[in-house]
């Protein structure tokens, strides 16, 4: 069983919240940035608020160690400030009326312009918090519906492996190919990656004459 907290935190502009709730989510956060992640917004919001640079040690106990780069580095120092970039945190979201136990997947979005501007959930975070699936949009501000717009960072993704009939490739253009939302080709890719559903790539000459999309031009000299 998760412990119970029952804390307050002080705000950095004065004044204290109450940080409960906050910390039982983060608790029971999977640690992940996965659409059904819950605590991950909580997080980044607090990880923003700290004032340290990444390419220092001012940040953690146990710096990093090129001979242990799996646990280092670790043990975040605790101080006045990382308890304000906490408070501050969970004020930004109350004040929006945002849930601290919503999903990643209901506060980050992109749109499809081809179907009324639906939302399509994207998963991913930022490179500061250690997140190779970075995902970006513009920073925070007063409208909660745009807390995280993701207009950046994931575009084109390949996976190879090999077989003995050669390469196995699986890919994704997150972005999708057309900017035309009359196209059937504007968010069809966006949408597999939501759903973390890769194409698998033709490599032979029969399978790219399977796949092949339009007519086909051939150049004689």
């Amino acid at each position: 069983m998760h412990p119970t907290y029952h804390r307050k935190r002080t705000l950095s502009s004065g004044g204290s919240i109450d940080a409960t709730q906050a910390c039982t989510v983060l608790s029971n956060w999977d640690r992940r940035n996965n659409l059904d992640s819950r605590g991950a917004h909580v997080f980044r919001e607090f990880w923003r608020n700290v004032d340290f640079t990444e390419t220092t040690d001012d940040a953690f106990d146990v710096p990093f160690d090129e001979s242990d780069p799996i646990n280092t580095p670790r043990d975040l120092k605790i101080t006045a400030g990382t308890r304000a970039a906490l408070a501050d945190a969970i004020a930004y979201f109350q004040n929006n009326g945002v849930a601290l136990d919503a999903t990643l997947g209901e506060l980050q979005y992109t749109l499809d312009a081809s179907k009324n501007n639906e939302r399509i959930p994207m998963h991913g975070g930022q490179g500061r918090e250690g997140v190779f699936n970075v995902a970006r949009g513009p920073a925070p501000n007063a409208d909660a519906s745009e807390y995280a717009f993701i207009n950046n960072g994931p575009t084109y993704m390949q996976a190879v492996t090999f077989d003995d009939k050669g390469p196995v490739v699986n890919a994704l253009l997150a972005y999708s190919q057309s900017a035309d939302s009359t196209r059937p080709y504007h968010r069809d890719q966006t949408r597999r990656y939501s759903a973390k559903d890769w194409i698998r790539l033709p490599f032979s000459t029969g399978e790219i004459a399977t796949h092949a999309v339009g007519d086909t031009l051939q150049l004689t000299e």
